[in-house]
């Protein structure tokens, strides 16, 4: 049986009442936009449908609509309702860009409207995607970008010898009749652009608008974010060197400006690698998914006690400098301090308790994408990657379906790197990461041996 495809393309840009991560204070409110940001999805059907719904997002956490309430959970059942394709079979994967919404629960959300639309329009792209479907077909290919050029180990420093890197582009592109769409899947983190106050969805906003624009009849390209947990761009020579806000918190423009400017540049040239990418291998086979909830266990977290005793005298110097008028860049300095405890309070407060985490596989014929909770290590990425062979391309994707944060390989426990600093960016103790690339490989493995291969 022939695939049936469909992509929609749904802007999700946020309003000015949406808070972002950086700049200082934290949750600062965005200046305006840049670019906008999009929900693209691709609905892939050959006997069972699965869905592939791309967001430009730093990354959703599943409890930022409020107690009781999961933010996929309701995604998926209202793409259920208006489809019929079950929850087991969407993916929500989002690219990790920095300048978009802080829906990553570092701290309580404020516009919960937003919120609402937010979701909806995500189910409107996946319900569009399903409508629009006809015949395909499917090809897969890969490439590389020029190594050091878009992604580097940025913990580099604790390996001994040359650091795990993967330049590899993975392309798969779909084609009807005067129609396609395409998935490009690279790892490094969208960050060219992460502290300074305009919406935009990063280099793979630029890549996927440039490849929108030169693959034929192209609806919608989806970014499909790999194991960047501790991948990242270089710098920029010409901009890396200033700071984005000056003492007082004002933006810097001019450093702005070019900044935006590098991430055309690197995101033309991560377009132009996949515009190269050639159509190697048609996919055949069946379509179809499978998912596993596992519980692993939180990172061990310190006594309350002692930063409560910290925040309060931070609180007190702030409210001392405010009293008397102090100059602005004292203020902020103050309150960058003052915020420093309080996201090691939200993470202390998440408690120890087990956590609940998704991995899901979606099989497209012979192409697997598994996707992960939170911020893969690379390493945890290569032992999924070194599944493929015989016919069969397995792919991690991260980001996917919820934000715990990151998900390191155990030896990164030992190492003095971000990753596993206190704070509410690392959730998973020290195997958790392994445990659910483990259970990931177990749902290739599962995929690749019932009766409807």
């Amino acid at each position: 049986m022939p695939f049936r495809a469909g992509s929609a393309k749904v802007d999700v840009t946020p309003p000015e009442s949406a808070p972002y991560l950086g700049g200082q204070p934290r949750h600062s409110l965005f200046l305006g936009v840049h670019d906008p940001l999009f929900a693209r999805a691709t609905a892939i059907t050959n006997g069972e449908t699965v869905i592939v719904i791309a967001v430009d997002s730093l990354g959703i956490n599943n409890s930022i609509l409020g107690p009781g309430r999961d933010f996929t959970a309701e995604v998926r059942e209202r793409v259920q309702q208006q489809t019929g394709v079950p929850p087991s079979h969407v993916m929500i994967a989002s690219s990790h860009a920095h300048s978009s919404p802080e829906t990553a629960d570092f701290r309580p959300f404020p516009d919960q409207a937003w919120l609402a639309t937010f979701r909806d329009r995500i189910v409107q792209a996946a319900r569009e995607a399903v409508e629009n479907q006809r015949p395909v077909t499917a090809t897969i290919g890969t490439g590389e970008v020029l190594r050091g050029t878009l992604a580097i180990n940025r913990n580099a420093h604790v390996y001994i010898g040359a650091p795990p890197e993967d330049p590899e582009v993975t392309v798969v592109r779909f084609r009807g009749d005067e129609w396609s769409s395409v998935f490009y899947h690279f790892t490094t983190h969208p960050v060219y652009v992460q502290v300074q106050p305009y919406v935009s969805a990063d280099f793979p906003g630029v890549t996927s608008a440039m490849l929108e624009h030169n693959e034929p009849h192209c609806q919608a390209a989806l970014f499909l974010p790999g194991a960047m947990g501790n991948q990242s761009p270089p710098p920029d020579p010409l901009t890396h060197g200033g700071p984005h806000f000056d003492a007082e918190n004002n933006p810097d423009f001019e450093v702005i400006r070019n900044l935006f400017a590098h991430t055309t540049r690197m995101g033309m040239y991560l377009a132009q690698t996949a515009l190269e990418v050639p159509e190697e291998t048609e996919l055949t086979g069946p379509v179809t998914a499978a998912q596993r909830t596992i519980q692993v266990a939180s990172r061990d977290l310190p006594d309350r006690g002692p930063f409560e005793v910290e925040l309060a005298a931070r609180r007190r110097a702030l409210q001392d400098a405010i009293d008397r008028n102090a100059p602005k860049a004292e203020i902020v300095g103050l309150t960058q301090e003052v915020q420093d405890i309080e996201e090691l309070l939200v993470a202390i407060d998440r408690g120890t308790d087990p956590i609940d985490a998704e991995v899901q596989v979606l099989r497209i014929g012979e192409l697997a994408l598994a996707g992960l909770p939170g911020e893969p290590f690379v390493e945890l990425g290569f032992q999924l990657k070194d599944m493929s062979g015989d016919g069969r391309t397995v792919l991690p994707v991260g980001y996917a379906n919820n934000y715990l944060g990151y998900l390191t390989h155990p030896e990164a426990w030992d190492t003095p790197v971000y990753e596993v600093s206190l704070g509410p960016w690392t959730r998973i103790g020290r195997f958790g990461g392994q445990q659910l690339t483990d259970t990931a490989k177990d749902l290739v493995d599962e995929l690749w041996t019932t009766p409807n291969e």
